[in-house]
């Protein structure tokens, strides 16, 4: 059988559904999938890998990163190790130009014979002259690039790819295991397991709490608005939420409830909205799932996909508390258009973004190249 192996450094709770599907969608057409996966370390929070194994064929390894000022560098131990003993026909890796071991791939996959693809994500922390160089010695050496969303394509093509070397995916979760609660119900749940909340109206974020998500910007657009009747709740953790915790203090406004992954869906069908003032994206789908009103920024670019100003919420230009404040205001006062625009969400999401799509057009591409 012909054979794909995914290297992934986290893989996180997201991806396990993504990953058994793959594996079953490739089986069929008679292709394995393998798969290698980064060592979790003690005591990490916020983007945190699982430590168990989500497919058959899978494989541990270790990698490291290294902080020089605001680039992170990574490497891993062990890689072309397993390569050498599965000999796959296609390797599919994030497309991290600050990944040492995938310029290690690029450099080999002529002489071991594989195809090299990028799960490409296509968003820049820390984007510069030089980094700019480096991509554009980086992108052309894969020969083929997923991308997240049209952002990710532009970004692909704009640093050498082909635009035949690259196909839209449209990342995603899975929608279909979500089955909205009627928002009294939820709330119910949530008031009993948060009392502080009361008769407020919830305004949602659900994601690793980091410094990129500028949950701060949240905080202010709830101070200038001055309102009694809305409570922030903040579902997550990270090496960014003492910060907030510190920022919170003293306010009855703010309901940090830590990490929760299994059994969050009361909290996005309690919500009024969903919140993403920073980078991020599948928290977006997922409140799409739960018939949500998104307000989002440019997030890792796939916001400019999944949301429409006035159709299935605001795209905020400018991000600041200002913004932000008055579209929190425009749905909680108008809550004809924000059922309206929680609807089209989850009429997207279960629409042309649906997770069978998603599997398809990958598994597609996948097979083409094989």
């Amino acid at each position: 059988m012909k054979k794909i192996l995914l290297i992934f450094d986290r893989v996180a709770h997201y991806h396990r559904e993504l990953f058994k599907a793959l594996e079953a969608s490739l089986f069929q057409s008679g292709v394995d999938l393998h798969l290698l996966s980064g060592k979790v370390g003690e005591g990490l929070t916020g983007r945190v890998g699982l430590k168990e194994r989500v497919v058959s064929n899978e494989y541990k390894y270790s990698f490291k990163e290294h902080k020089i000022g605001t680039y992170t560098f990574r490497q891993a131990s062990g890689v072309f190790d397993h390569i050498a003993a599965i000999k796959p026909d296609v390797i599919v890796c994030i497309g991290h130009v600050g990944n040492i071991t995938h310029w290690g791939l690029s450099a080999l996959k002529t002489r071991l014979g594989f195809k090299l693809v990028a799960w490409q994500c296509g968003y820049e922390y820390n984007p510069s002259m030089m980094k700019r160089f480096l991509l554009r010695q980086f992108v052309p050496r894969f020969n083929l690039h997923l991308a997240y969303h049209s952002n990710a394509r532009e970004y692909a093509l704009t640093h050498g790819a082909r635009p035949d070397q690259v196909t839209l995916m449209h990342n995603t979760i899975n929608e279909e295991r979500i089955i909205p609660l009627p928002r009294s119900e939820a709330r119910q749940l949530l008031v009993k397991r948060h009392p502080e909340i009361g008769s407020r109206r919830i305004v949602l974020f659900v994601g690793a709490v980091l410094a990129e998500k500028r949950i701060e910007v949240i905080l202010a657009a709830i101070d200038r608005l001055g309102r009694k009747d809305i409570v922030f709740v903040l579902v997550g953790d990270g090496d960014h939420l003492p910060a907030i915790r510190a920022a919170s203090t003293g306010r009855r406004d703010v309901v940090l409830t830590g990490s929760i992954v299994e059994g969050v869906g009361p909290y996005f069908d309690a919500a009024e909205m969903y919140l993403l003032p920073g980078t991020g994206s599948l928290g977006i789908n997922e409140a799409m799932a739960h018939n949500l009103p998104i307000i989002s920024v440019f997030a890792d670019g796939s916001a400019d996909d999944l949301v429409v100003d006035g159709e299935n919420g605001f795209r905020l230009r400018e991000g600041t508390p200002e913004e932000l404040a008055d579209r929190i205001a425009r749905i909680l006062d108008y809550p004809k258009d924000a059922q309206r625009m929680g609807e089209t969400s989850r009429e997207w999401i279960t629409g042309k973004f649906a997770f069978k799509k998603f599997i398809n057009r990958v598994t597609t591409a996948l097979l083409a190249i094989v």
